[in-house]
């Protein structure tokens, strides 16, 4: 009964996501929105975890300073890319290298949201995941990504850790 109410809960949201994409505000495209949303949660199945409420509020400030350190992320690889692709010589260095996502629980959505954000970042592109412990990225310049990598992956599972609720390294 509760995995049914939470279906019947969480396709409101997609069917609100669908008269925005579609532009139609009548009651046929929220039915059409409702019922895809209903398709799309019967398909994924999402786990229900319960709130921790004590613990919200730091979870939406980790979220707000995680989106705000990719937006800068993104900000300052896209001048960096533009101004090597606007000088003379370009400085180049193009390779892959091998980032550890050094989560000791090797969680799946730890590696995903890792390598989703260093592909939002221009001059870096995640290629693979070799299981959830490692992700081999492309970049423009080898040797100041890979000095870079660690510290950034490690700042940035600091984050997901509080955006996931967790109090420990384990």
């Amino acid at each position: 009964m509760r995995r049914v109410f939470t279906a019947l809960l969480l396709a409101g949201p997609v069917a609100g996501l669908w008269v925005l994409i579609s532009s139609r505000l009548s009651l046929e495209s929220i039915a059409v929105g409702y019922l895809l949303g209903l398709a799309v949660v019967i398909a994924v199945r999402p786990s229900t975890t319960p709130i921790r409420w004590r613990r919200l509020h730091l979870q939406i400030a980790a979220v707000l300073v995680f989106t705000a350190q990719l937006f800068r992320d993104i900000v300052l690889s896209s001048i960096d890319v533009a101004r090597r692709v606007l000088s003379r010589d370009m400085r180049l260095k193009p390779g892959i290298i091998a980032v550890d996502t050094q989560d000791a629980r090797s969680r799946e959505i730890v590696s995903a949201l890792s390598a989703a954000v260093i592909t939002l970042t221009p001059g870096e592109l995640a290629v693979e995941i070799e299981g959830t412990r490692t992700l081999y990225v492309h970049c423009l310049d080898v040797d100041a990504s890979a000095a870079a990598s660690q510290p950034v992956q490690a700042q940035r599972l600091r984050l997901l850790r509080q955006v996931m609720g967790d109090e420990t390294d384990e």
